[in-house]
């Protein structure tokens, strides 16, 4: 039987296991990681900087969250029937995982350095962020949907890692035109520096995300042509 036929296989008959159980919980932390940005980015185009770091610690927490379910479930990967070939794949699948909440919080900390420094940002430049972090949220819901049924309704799994991609190339476009708005903007060059760093950031976890979704793709369409 060819190793990731099996393992898709696998997603669709072990739907109690703890390792599946444990997938999903990983996602569900990384996505709560990227919605606690977009919340802490929101509340400062409304100027509630209390609101913003209290978003910043729910980003912490939930990155550490996530940390907590990938050491477990690459612990858990260790043992069990699963086959090397499909153990290497699960752990290369989970590692990505946590690169997307890794990544929120890199962002998630230089927007807590622009807010201890106190400098001006304009709203729009926030506006502009919390569009990108809405598609990156938007992108790791997507990422559950589509974990949930891979191996149940490949499908709809496959649709959804499809909308994966098309919330990253909405976020590259924001991308450059928010390093545009910026290199433009009378920006005080301390907060100019830690948004360059928050724009790369965000980017990296919607290139984390896709990278996922990619993974989870190629595993269907190589299944499907193989049954054909």
């Amino acid at each position: 039987m060819n190793e990731r036929k099996s393992l898709l296989e696998w997603f669709g008959v072990r739907r109690e296991s703890l390792v599946r159980k444990g997938i999903r919980s990983h996602v569900i932390a990384v996505s709560d990681a990227t919605m606690g940005l977009n919340r802490a980015i929101t509340a400062l185009c409304s100027n509630d900087r209390e609101g913003a770091m209290d978003a910043i610690k729910l980003v912490l927490m939930a990155e550490e969250e996530a940390d907590l379910v990938e050491e477990s479930l690459s612990a858990s990967l260790t043992k069990g029937d699963l086959e090397s070939r499909q153990r290497e794949d699960l752990l290369r699948l989970v590692r990505r995982i946590d690169f997307i909440s890794d990544w929120a919080k890199e962002a998630s900390l230089n927007l807590q350095l622009i807010l201890e420094a106190d400098v001006n940002v304009s709203c729009d430049l926030w506006s502009r962020y919390a569009n990108m972090t809405k598609a990156l949220t938007r992108a790791t819901k997507s990422l559950l949907v589509s974990i949930e049924n891979l191996g149940v309704n490949n499908d709809r799994a496959r649709e959804s890692s499809r909308e994966i991609e098309r919330q990253e190339h909405i976020i590259d476009d924001l991308y450059f035109s928010t390093k545009k708005a910026i290199l433009f903007s009378d920006t005080d060059p301390r907060a100019v520096f830690l948004l360059r760093d928050m724009l790369h950031g965000i980017e990296n976890s919607a290139d984390s995300c896709k990278d996922v979704a990619d993974m989870i793709y190629i595993l269907i369409i190589s299944d499907s042509r193989k049954v054909r």
